[in-house]
C-alpha cells in the first residue's frame, strides 16, 4: 500500500476542513437571510394592513375603500401583492386591481394572525398572508366583523433567497479557491525546514559534513539534535575501534618484546613462567580493548533502575568474597536511575565496587542519588586507600593499560572509558571509613 506523503495528507485534510466549513457557513447563512426575508415580508404586510385599515371609510352603512391606493403595487397586475376585505361569511367586501387575475377568493376558515406569517395556496399560486378581523361600528349603530388581508407571492422571495444563494456560493467558492492557494504557499513554506533537513541527512550521507546543522523549528529540533547525536555516537564508535586497534597493537609490542629477550636469557623453567605471565598480561590487554570498542553510552532501552541492578551486583559480589566476609551496604534513592546501558552500568558499579572489596578490611558502602541533572554514585572502602601521589596517574584519561599505576587494573581503565564515553568525570578522595572513595558524576 502507497504511503500518501506528509503535503498531500495535510493539503487533504485541509481542503476536508475547508468544505465542512464552508457548507456550514452557506447553510447557516442561507437560513439566516431566509428567516430574515421572511421577517421582513410579515413586517411589510402588517404596515400594509393598517394603511388599508387607515382608508377604510362607513358610506351608508357600508365599509368602502378606495379604487385607487397609495401601494402602487396594489393598483398593478402581476405585481405580487394583493389586498381583499372579506366578510364574516366571507363575502367580497373589497379587493385590490392587483388580484384581479385571480379567479378565487382567500380561504377564511385559516386563522391569520398580524404576528405570524400564514402560508396558503391561492389559485395555484403559494402566498405569504397576514390578516385581522375587525369590528366595524356603521352609521346607523350596527357592527359589522370584517377580514381584512394582505398577502403576497412566495415566489418573489424565492428568487430573492435564490439570487443570494447564488451570490454566496459564488462568494464561498472564490473565497476557498482563494484559502486553497494561500494554503498551498503556506505549506510549502512550512516544510521548507524538513527540506533543509533532507538536503543536510543527504549532504551526511554523501560525507560532505558530520552533522546535520542550520536554525530548525522548535518542532524539529528534537528530531535533528537526535540525529546528530546518532550521528556523533557512531564517530565515537569508529573512533574508539581505530584506536582499540592501534592501542592493542601498540600495548602488545611490551609483552612480546619480553618474550623474545627472555628467550635468549632464561632458562626453561624460568621461561616458561615469563610465558604464563606475558600471556596472561596479553589477554587482559586483548580483553580490555575489545571491552573498550562495544561500550554503547546512551542506548538504554528503557530507564535502569539503580535499586534493583546493584542489589544484584552486591548479591554476586557477597558470594565472590565470601572468605572475607564483607559487609556491603548501599545507599540508593528510589527515584535514582542510569542514562544509559545495563552493560555500561555493570561495568562501572561493578568493576568499582570489586576493587572496593579487594582491598577493604571489612566494610564497603556503594551510594546512589540524583542530584539536579546528574547521577552520583560513590563507592567507598575501609581498606588502605589510593595515596594522593597515585590518584592523578589513575585519573589520566590518556594512559593505556600498560601505564596504568600498579595495582589498579583492568577494570578501572574500562571504567575510565566509560564514563569519558558519557561526558561524566570521576574523582578520587579519602572515605569516611578510612579507604579510598570514588564518586562518580554521569549527566542525564
Amino acid at each position: 500500500m502507497k504511503t500518501w506523503s506528509l503535503k498531500r495528507r495535510i493539503a487533504l485534510i485541509s481542503m476536508l476542513v475547508l468544505l465542512l466549513a464552508f457548507s456550514a457557513i452557506y447553510f447557516i447563512t442561507k437560513t439566516a437571510y431566509t428567516n430574515a426575508s421572511l421577517s421582513r415580508v410579515q413586517e411589510s404586510l402588517q404596515s400594509q394592513i393598517y394603511a388599508l385599515m387607515a382608508v377604510a371609510e362607513d358610506r351608508d352603512a357600508q365599509l368602502t375603500l378606495p379604487d385607487m391606493l397609495r401601494n402602487d403595487r396594489l393598483n398593478h397586475l402581476n405585481s405580487g401583492l394583493v389586498a381583499y376585505v372579506l366578510d364574516i361569511d366571507g363575502d367580497l367586501i373589497w379587493r385590490s386591481r392587483s388580484s384581479d387575475n385571480f379567479s378565487f377568493l382567500p380561504d377564511i376558515t385559516l386563522k391569520y394572525s398580524l404576528n405570524k406569517v400564514t402560508q396558503s395556496e391561492l389559485d395555484g399560486r403559494m402566498m405569504f398572508w397576514i390578516g385581522d378581523r375587525i369590528i366595524w361600528e356603521h352609521e346607523n349603530e350596527m357592527e359589522g366583523e370584517y377580514l381584512f388581508l394582505i398577502g403576497e407571492k412566495q415566489s418573489i422571495l424565492g428568487a430573492s433567497v435564490r439570487q443570494f444563494k447564488r451570490e454566496v456560493a459564488i462568494s464561498l467558492s472564490i473565497t476557498a479557491i482563494v484559502l486553497l492557494l494561500v494554503l498551498v504557499m503556506a505549506l510549502n513554506i512550512s516544510l521548507n525546514p524538513l527540506k533543509h533537513a533532507q538536503r543536510q541527512i543527504e549532504l551526511v550521507e554523501r560525507g560532505e559534513i558530520d552533522k546535520v546543522d542550520g536554525k530548525f523549528p522548535d518542532e524539529l529540533k528534537p528530531l535533528t539534535s537526535s540525529i546528530n547525536q546518532l550521528l556523533d555516537s557512531e564517530k565515537r564508535q569508529k573512533a574508539r575501534y581505530r584506536d582499540s586497534l592501534g592501542n592493542l597493537a601498540h600495548s602488545l609490542k611490551t609483552p612480546l618484546a619480553v618474550l623474545r629477550s627472555e628467550l635468549q636469557a632464561r632458562s626453561q623453567s624460568e621461561f616458561k613462567q615469563q610465558i604464563e605471565k606475558q600471556i596472561g598480561r596479553i589477554d587482559d590487554i586483548v580483553r580490555y580493548q575489545l571491552n573498550r570498542s562495544v561500550v554503547t553510552a546512551g542506548k538504554a532501552s528503557r530507564t535502569i533502575v539503580l535499586s534493583m541492578e546493584i542489589a544484584k551486583i552486591v548479591d554476586a559480589l557477597k558470594k565472590v568474597h565470601a572468605d572475607k566476609k564483607l559487609k556491603i551496604t548501599t545507599q540508593v534513592d528510589p527515584g535514582a536511575s542510569f542514562p544509559g546501558g545495563e552493560g555500561d552500568l555493570l561495568e562501572l558499579v561493578g568493576n568499582l565496587a570489586d576493587n572496593a572489596c579487594k582491598w577493604a578490611k571489612t566494610e564497603v558502602l556503594i551510594s546512589a542519588r540524583k542530584d539536579e541533572a546528574e547521577l552520583v554514585l560513590s563507592i567507598s572502602d575501609d581498606g588502605p586507600g589510593v595515596p594522593p601521589e597515585k590518584r592523578e596517574l589513575i585519573l589520566d584519561r590518556g594512559k593505556r593499560l600498560d601505564q596504568q599505576a600498579e595495582g589498579q587494573g583492568l577494570g578501572l581503565s574500562i571504567v575510565m572509558d566509560i564514563v569519558k564515553l558519557y561526558r561524566g568525570e570521576m574523582t578520587i578522595d579519602k572515605s569516611e571509613l578510612g579507604g579510598s572513595l570514588f564518586r562518580l558524576r554521569i549527566p542525564y
